[in-house]
């Protein structure tokens, strides 16, 4: 059985950066995420630029009419499934519809 030290360490791996390299990701992660290691900075940068790939694949869908309309009308079928048997919240919290 492996200690748990093994365990952790199977999980990690190094990689080599440029001194000036490493430095910006150190300078980003210091400055942008609040002191995180330099590999939660790496993780955040890399789930930044998905998010950035998915925001111009919607620019791209809304820059064609037919594609945004069926994207929408699909979006729609999949929202009132989402719902189905829910209160909407006008009904229950009528307070706040005024």
């Amino acid at each position: 059985m492996a200690s748990p030290v093994f365990r952790a360490m199977a999980n990690v791996t190094s990689m080599q950066l440029d001194s000036e390299t490493r430095n910006q990701l150190a300078a980003i992660a210091e400055r942008d995420f609040h002191g995180v290691s330099l590999g939660e900075a790496l993780k955040r940068l890399v789930r930044e630029y998905k998010i950035n790939q998915i925001m111009r694949r919607y620019e791209q869908l809304r820059a064609d009419p037919d594609e945004w309309a069926s994207y929408q009308s699909e979006a729609k079928l999949t929202d009132n499934v989402a719902g189905d048997g829910l209160p909407s919240a006008d009904d229950e919290y009528p307070e706040y519809n005024r």
